[in-house]
């Protein structure tokens, strides 16, 4: 029951929100035009009786007439099925952009597509809200305009077949018994047990959908994690691991595959053998009313016609089971998907005390903890004053790189104080900067897209960040992961804080990749250009502390050693 519920109110949530207004309105639109389409299909049956008349009495006049109205009610029925389908394409357009865009805030809310790594789940976001959304909602609205079409249809030659059927009587040992509107009855008895049979023979087609889709998803991912570690693989010569590992997540696929081929073998054998049986099954009805002559031939075209209707209407469920159990899977998957991130975006909330305000960093009794919870650095206390530059070093495994994801907000797992600055420009460093898609231009001056520097000040900061040779290249959109070396990428990432100017700078192995001699020159650059600003550096290099005022070398010792240089 809470699954059902949560997935109604994922389908009704756009016709909920903000944007009701105009989700209303073109759902409205959508269900005119349906209900006109009805109307002439209604229209049109009912012409066949007339047609089928002129016909059967040689009547030329009344068939140029018969085919007048066709041509007309042709035409009318064309026009209002092509605006029915804009006003779905429009609808399906705006409702996408409107869940896209609600998936969009929660992946990013709190920083929960950062804290997905923490909750063990192997959710890929790109799958769900590019592919996962359009399907959910492309899907949706071809089942419910063809459920809308088909319940109206079926109310309307239901009645036309109740009319038609007459009474049928038969007597029994004396006792006479009259069944009126046989011809429906036989309808609904013979759709219900396609109905019944498909139901049991599709049922464990929803589950092998929904298994293929996170199967599917996986295995993109790992092709994913291919083409990011492209060069390492290479370099290590991985591709027969990979291969070995491409084949374990492939196989999968290919056995559940398997099972959707015979459960889909099954349950096109049913639908098959309905539908042809469904061609003559209403003339087989209503022939004994023709032959008996109650009814002439247009009327036993009418009958067929209405028949097929009712049919089609009653057997929705039966061809539409496949497409429905698609919709089911991916809606469970988007519903899992929003309870990852809303469940990553707790895991934000930090577990020590936070404040901020004034202009300086101030940790008390901090204790930094694994995700396991295990201690990693216990009981430091220190504070970092505006002007103050500290070199944070010792071996690998003792919390530097962690602590500095505490100071930034994204380590939750601590125990004590940790005062940030309040009002100032921060900026963090790590030891591979991110260089959106787009220009050099516009990486260098990420994430602040408001910032207008002129080309001969992004030149000076490329210059000094020995990255001179791309100055001409500043409106050029290029792959520049791939073009910069990852030490170049490093000198951009300097290039990025001379041109932004923060107050304070954090920086992880932000030089790990580059020579010391570069290295000394981004930090003299860094010093000489922006003199009054705040540093903490993670570095394993001893020549850094001609850079930095303080040391604080964290390893086995109870207190971490914190000395002026």
């Amino acid at each position: 029951m809470q699954k059902k519920s949560r997935l109604s109110r994922l389908a009704l949530s756009y016709w909920l929100s903000g944007d009701s207004f105009q989700a209303w309105t073109l759902t409205l639109l959508v269900i005119a035009s349906t209900m006109i389409i009805v109307l002439l299909t209604t229209l049109s049956n009912k012409w066949q009786v007339g047609f089928y008349q002129q016909l059967q009495h040689y009547r030329l006049s009344g068939f140029i007439d018969s085919l007048l109205q066709f041509l007309l009610f042709s035409a009318l029925l064309a026009f209002t099925a092509g605006s029915q389908a804009k006003f779905r394409m429009l609808l399906e357009i705006r409702w996408r952009d409107w869940l896209t865009g609600r998936y969009i805030d929660l992946w990013l809310n709190r920083q929960a597509y950062y804290y997905l790594r923490f909750n063990g789940q192997t959710a890929t976001p790109e799958q769900r809200i590019s592919e996962d959304i359009r399907l959910f909602i492309a899907t949706g609205l071809e089942l419910a305009v063809g459920l809308l079409r088909h319940s109206v249809a079926l109310v309307v030659f239901a009645l036309t077949l109740w009319q038609l059927s007459g009474v049928v009587s038969w007597s029994v040992n004396g006792l006479t018994v009259a069944i009126p509107g046989y011809l429906l009855w036989l309808a609904l008895g013979y759709s219900l047990l396609g109905s019944c049979l498909t139901l049991k023979v599709g049922k464990p087609l929803i589950r092998q959908t929904m298994a293929q889709q996170t199967y599917e998803a996986e295995f993109r991912a790992r092709l994913s994690q291919i083409k990011d570690y492209d060069e390492a693989i290479a370099l290590g010569r991985g591709e027969a691991a990979e291969s070995r590992c491409l084949s374990d997540y492939f196989r999968p696929i290919f056995l559940n595959h398997l099972a959707i081929a015979v459960s889909t073998q099954k349950l096109t054998m049913i639908s098959s053998t309905y539908s042809q049986l469904s061609i003559v099954f209403a003339f087989l009805a209503a022939s004994p009313r023709y032959f008996s002559g109650d009814i002439q031939l247009g009327q036993l075209f009418e009958i067929s016609g209405a028949y097929w209707y009712v049919h089609a209407a009653l057997s929705y469920f039966i061809e539409s089971f496949s497409k429905f159990a698609l919709w089911r899977a991916v809606a469970c998957r988007l519903n899992g998907f929003s309870s990852q991130l809303q469940e990553a975006a707790r895991l934000g909330s930090p577990q020590g005390r936070i404040s901020s305000g004034g202009n300086l960093v101030r940790l008390q009794d901090l204790t930094l903890f694994s995700q396991s919870g295990q201690p990693l650095l216990q009981n430091l206390s220190l504070e970092i004053k505006p002007r103050q530059k500290l070199l944070i070093n010792g071996p690998p495994g003792f919390g530097k790189t962690t602590l500095l994801r505490t100071i930034a907000g994204l380590w939750p797992y601590f125990s004590g104080t940790l005062h940030r600055p309040g009002h100032s420009v921060t900026m963090f460093l790590p030891q591979r900067s991110y260089i959106p898609a787009g220009t050099l231009r516009s990486a260098l001056l990420y994430p602040c897209a408001d910032i207008t520097l002129s080309d001969a000040a992004i030149g000076d900061a490329l210059t000094c960040c020995k990255l001179e040779k791309w100055r001409d290249k500043l409106d050029h959109s290029e792959p520049w992961t791939k073009i910069l070396s990852l030490g170049e990428q490093q000198c951009l990432g300097f290039a990025r804080v001379l041109l932004q100017r923060p107050d304070w700078l954090f920086l992880d192995e932000a030089t790990s990749n580059l020579d010391q001699q570069t290295e000394a020159h981004l930090y003299a650059v860094l010093l000489q250009r922006l003199p009054a600003i705040s540093l903490i550096s993670v570095g394993h290099r001893e020549t850094l502390q001609a850079f930095h005022t303080h040391t604080l070398r964290l390893d086995m010792s109870p207190v971490s050693d914190l000395k002026h240089n």
